[in-house]
């Protein structure tokens, strides 16, 4: 797999203006659909979609599928190029969804810390536990050991 181009410090030096971070570009990205797309775009909550909703959601999803697929050739074939320009299709793709269904990007961020936190507490757990037992003691709970139904 081609790797990209290494960063050079006189490079960094040449251009004097920062580059966006990618929560700026993502946050940026998300309210330029949202301004687009208006009302529109947007289910009124605890209705259920209309048709014409509906239609949008399924062509972003749709869109979503295609371009995912095309990254997913991309990884496999080891196209670098190709892979950075799906992977940006496929997030434009999937913020254009979160416009059409009503998601909020925050809502996103909290799902993936509460999954980041809860794992990362599961392996301190398993770590400790596992640290502070001899190794023929250890219990592993997560392990059957029989067959019988509670």
């Amino acid at each position: 797999m081609r790797q990209p181009p290494p960063c050079d410090s006189a490079d960094e030096s040449a251009d004097p203006t920062p580059r966006p971070q990618a929560a700026e570009i993502m946050t940026r990205l998300y309210e330029r659909l949202l301004a687009r797309l208006g009302n529109r775009g947007l289910p009124d909550p605890g209705q259920p979609p209309d048709a014409q909703a509906m239609a949008h959601i399924r062509a972003a999803a749709r869109r979503f599928t295609i371009h995912a697929e095309q990254c997913l050739i991309a990884l496999m074939s080891e196209d670098h190029d190709q892979l950075v320009m799906q992977s940006a299709d496929v997030l434009s793709e999937l913020m254009r969804t979160w416009v059409v269904c009503g998601v909020e990007p925050e809502d996103i961020w909290i799902e993936l810390d509460r999954r980041t936190r809860m794992g990362n507490l599961l392996l301190a757990l398993n770590t400790a536990e596992r640290a502070s037992v001899a190794p023929a003691l250890r219990r592993r709970p997560w392990k059957i050991r029989t067959t019988k139904l509670p």
